[in-house]
């Protein structure tokens, strides 16, 4: 095989051109001969094809990533799902990794160093108290306070139903909250809380509240194995505040 080396001007879009005055060379593949014109199609041709095996390589790289990418908590799989003081305050608070509504990745330990963590267990979409909860938790932090504080919700409801609680607590005044809303179907964070609810078979957990600091640890709690029962606002705001004061 004899391969020939065109001479090509650049001439903008459109297929490229030989420069005048350069002779036509050829390229010899078997008994076939092609121009130095089609030489440089085939190549160019070519090229494309090699760019696009390299893309779809790379699509599938990411996408087999993201499926070997393990969700839920770091650690402690292997611990019984009901101790409701395994994570007590002051302990560093057990990481995780979850997908939120709009199917993105996310990880506790991300906030660490620049937020503190409002975390809030919640039994389910079809929960009345829940609603009335997280549509108070709307109206929890001033502007300034969401620049230093992030909340995140999590429950065993799969993605596809969270949204179906921001739905409810938006509808009566149109205000969507803008906090994080996490999924855990498996129920295996829930599980290393130790706050599983054993006496439902959903996997839902105790409703429960931590406030966390930047440094990940756990500084307050609340758990109420009354269902009915939540904090208010107020009692979050004071542990917040004492993180600005420690």
């Amino acid at each position: 095989m004899r391969v020939g080396f065109p001479a090509l001007a650049d001439n903008g879009p459109g297929p490229p051109r030989l420069l005048e005055g350069y002779p036509e060379r050829t390229l010899r593949i078997g008994d076939r001969r092609l121009s130095n014109r089609a030489t440089t199609m085939f190549r160019l041709r070519s090229g494309n094809f090699v760019v696009a095996l390299l893309l779809a390589a790379a699509g599938i790289w990411l996408f087999l990533g993201r499926q070997e990418r393990p969700l839920g908590p770091a650690d402690g799989l292997d611990l019984p799902p009901v101790d409701t003081g395994r994570v007590a305050v002051g302990d560093v608070a057990p990481d995780f990794t979850l997908l939120s509504r709009d199917d993105r990745e996310v990880t506790l330990s991300a906030f660490w160093g620049a937020k503190n963590v409002v975390l809030v267990f919640y039994r389910g979409h079809w929960c009345p108290y829940c609603a009335g909860q997280l549509t108070e938790l709307k109206s929890l932090l001033s502007a300034r306070q969401n620049l230093t504080t992030e909340i995140v919700a999590v429950s065993a409801d799969p993605v596809d139903m969270l949204n179906a609680m921001v739905e409810l607590i938006s509808s009566e005044d149109g205000i969507v909250p803008d906090y994080l809303f996490l999924s855990d179907p498996g129920h295996r964070v829930i599980d290393r809380y130790g706050i599983l609810n054993t006496d439902d078979d959903r996997g839902i957990p105790h409703p429960t509240t931590l406030v966390i600091d930047r440094a990940g640890v756990v500084r307050w709690k609340f758990i109420e194995i009354d269902y009915r029962i939540r904090p208010s606002n107020e009692m979050i705001l004071e542990a917040l505040a004492e993180l600005e004061t420690a």
